[in-house]
């Protein structure tokens, strides 16, 4: 049986080679996968698990604490694992680090074992749409501007008001990584090097609107990718049927349950919801 233990830094390099090993993903650089794995040990020590065998790296899970609010951001078993229990295990560990959150939130992949998993723990499910292809006829809206550091106080303000928790250190990570961040009087969002829209929140539905239209704007002839659409975020399939994007029923499954704000008008980050 593999033994649990928590993750050291000297981890970094096999948890992301199992991760990667464990899904259909796409593999980023060593560079940019292992910045995102070693992200949560600085400040998430109780929360980032390991689990070893007589084969190396069993399984990994990475949960973070945002204020109040518990997020699952990793958990991967080795492939020869899967259903055996381990997974179960390491979701137990990391739950713990949720005693005294407010609120929970896991974003799922569509395997059916994580699914029930996650169901089990008493979370509401929001299956969820995404949008891919080049946007067509997106005029980029005056009010919105490509900020930086000093519009991290702000956008913590939004978070809360949206969902209950400030992002903190996870949006610095972002633009530390070469992520933009677009903010407007209304909220922001921040946008992948590949354009791809990767969290926007607002105040309310016409400020979420422009900011999504100003992400799509900076596409130019690129395609990109909007995810996390649950029927919570009608405003955003909207706009994202305007700019003529392919929608896809293949995101996977927002998992939420306590307090998380009214979390709308709101696209999550995948890996930091």
């Amino acid at each position: 049986m593999a033994d649990l233990r928590p993750m050291r830094l000297e981890d970094v390099a096999a948890v992301t080679d199992l991760v990667y090993a464990a899904s259909d993903d796409a593999r980023p650089s060593d560079a940019v996968a292992h910045a995102r794995y070693r992200h949560p040990l600085s400040h998430d020590a109780d929360g980032a698990w390991v689990a070893e065998d007589e084969s190396g790296l069993a399984a990994v899970a990475i949960a973070l604490r945002r204020e109040d609010l518990w997020m699952l951001t990793e958990i991967s078993v080795r492939p020869d694992l899967q259903s055996a229990g381990l997974g179960r295990r390491m979701l137990e560990r990391v739950h713990a680090y949720a005693d005294g959150a407010k609120g929970r939130l896991i974003a799922s992949s569509r395997d059916p074992r994580a699914l029930r998993a996650y169901a089990r723990l008493g979370l509401d499910a929001h299956p969820c749409l995404s949008a891919y292809g080049v946007p067509t006829g997106v005029a980029a809206p005056d009010g919105v501007r490509v900020g930086g550091a000093d519009d991290l106080d702000f956008a913590a303000g939004v978070d809360r008001h949206v969902r209950g928790a400030a992002h903190g250190p996870d949006l610095a990570f972002l633009l530390d990584a070469g992520q933009t961040l677009l903010v407007s009087e209304r909220g922001y969002a921040v946008v992948g090097d590949s354009g791809g829209v990767r969290l926007l929140a607002a105040y309310d539905e016409p400020g979420a609107r422009e900011l999504l239209r100003a992400a799509l704007a900076r596409a130019g002839e690129r395609a990109v990718g909007v995810g996390w659409l649950s029927a919570r975020q009608p405003w955003a399939v909207q706009e994202c049927v305007a700019a003529r994007l392919e929608l896809r029923a293949d995101a996977g499954v927002l998992f939420a349950g306590g307090d998380v704000g009214p979390f709308h008008p709101y696209l999550p980050s995948g890996a930091y919801l």
